[in-house]
């Protein structure tokens, strides 16, 4: 017989695979926290699959600040996920193509 220790860890054990325990919601870290984002990003988090303008592809490539921020994402858990959705959700960076509202 299963007997959960808690709500949360029975829902978690019985929904999610093994997997999901590395997830961001027990904030797990893989060393010592990180400082901030370079250049005042803040970071968001989506799908790998996006649909993006040529200017942004070539922002994401060129640009010394997008390179910035992907040698800090360099170690975080899952950049993919990331990397493209941060530069996306900065408006004030100036990314071409980037979310605007």
């Amino acid at each position: 017989m299963y007997v959960c220790v808690s709500v949360y860890a029975c829902l978690r054990s019985h929904y999610f695979p093994d997997w999901f325990q590395y997830s961001w919601i027990d904030h797990d870290m893989r060393g010592e926290p990180k400082e901030p984002a370079p250049h005042g990003f803040n970071v968001a988090k989506g799908s790998t699959h996006m649909a993006v303008t040529r200017g942004f592809v070539e922002f994401a490539v060129n640009d010394s600040r997008a390179q910035d921020l992907l040698h800090w994402m360099r170690d975080i858990k899952v950049p993919d996920e990331h990397f493209f959705q941060t530069l996306n959700h900065n408006p004030q960076m100036n990314v071409p193509g980037s979310f605007k509202g």
